[in-house]
């Protein structure tokens, strides 16, 4: 697989997305591991912020799709463009983030491509002289390794993960203006309007200390025990999907591959199964401890401190301990 790795990269407001920046250093090690060269594709309106920011990245080339059209394109015609930039370059390799953006794209723009698409992978590099992805299956108790097709291209989303330095570069890369009518490509949905959820007074992504809470605790009244064991212990409180899901809690505390990502000092899970989609989100925590009642929950897999036992037992107990610690 020695042609180009092309990455799609997610933007908001002029800046990239964190996993841009994130499937850009990892395919920056690739290409120079594979010796072949980094492309970066871009759309959206008035790119220039996104195209400057593109540039501090050690990319050989920069495509990029600029119309207003694609100000407020919906996922069919973002998967057509996408599709016909990465025909531009016959691709080995196509990286998208699995993100709510990814998980939508991944598969349309490789049913455009006629290829095969590798979603929700955790790891991505180079054995034995063959490019390999890992990803979670029988949901997440196990990981399956697969050799990509040496003459082939694939698309791989990947999922969020702790951030990647950038590795300083003196390449300058060439940009590369796609003329696409944008205007023309059919499509069965629009959308009219992008509404932002309003911003909490806590941002999960900066805590240091994270206590969350899953369906295991019962009921929306019982929250209040693990609210009280968050502040005991000077964190913040966030919760699995679907608590999210069942109205106890808003989402903008909701970690997970479709909710926050975080990586916080300490991550007191709660009556979390350890379900892949949340593992997503907090997999990267320095210190994970969780607390359920089944010992073959998959959370365990992942945690540095397990506890089985009665969450009513356990966290009042954490609460009054941490409450006492701090008086003393």
């Amino acid at each position: 697989m020695a042609r180009d790795i092309l990455v799609l990269v997610e933007h908001s407001d002029g800046e990239l997305d964190s996993i841009g920046s994130q499937l850009l250093a990892i395919g920056s090690r690739l290409s120079r591991e594979m010796k072949t060269k980094l492309v970066a594709a871009a759309i959206g309106y008035q790119m220039e912020n996104v195209v400057n920011a593109l540039r501090c990245h050690p990319i050989d080339r920069v495509l990029v799709v600029d119309n207003p059209d694609l100000s407020l394109a919906g996922a069919e015609v973002q998967a057509h463009v996408f599709a016909e930039m990465a025909r531009q370059i016959d691709p080995g390799l196509v990286l998208m983030g699995y993100s709510l953006v990814g998980m939508e794209l991944a598969p349309a723009v490789a049913s455009k491509l006629g290829v095969n698409a590798l979603t929700n992978c955790v790891n991505l590099e180079v054995r034995d002289h063959a490019l390999t992805v890992t990803r979670p299956v029988f949901d997440g108790t196990m990981h399956a390794e697969i050799a990509l097709e040496e003459n082939g291209t694939t698309v791989v989303a990947l999922q969020k993960g702790s951030p990647i330095a950038t590795i300083p570069s003196a390449k300058q890369a060439v940009v590369q203006t796609i003329p696409i009518d944008v205007n023309s490509i059919p499509s069965r949905s629009r959308v009219l309007q992008i509404i932002e959820e309003a911003r909490g007074d806590v941002d999960l992504g900066k805590a240091e200390l994270i206590v969350a809470v899953g369906r295991g605790i019962g009921d929306k009244d019982k929250i209040r025990f693990t609210a009280e064991l968050a502040e005991a212990l000077g964190g913040v409180l966030a919760c699995s999907r679907p608590v999210v899901d069942v109205g106890w809690m808003p989402r903008e505390c909701q970690v997970g591959a479709s909710g926050k990502s975080v990586a916080p000092k300490v991550y007191v899970a709660c009556g979390i199964s350890g379900a892949i989609q949340h593992l997503a989100g907090m997999r990267d925590s320095k210190r994970i401890i969780a607390i359920n009642k089944d010992r073959n929950a998959p959370i365990f897999q992942v945690a540095h401190i397990g506890v089985v036992g009665d969450l009513f037992e356990i966290i009042p107990a954490l609460t009054k301990a941490a409450q006492a610690s701090r008086t003393r």
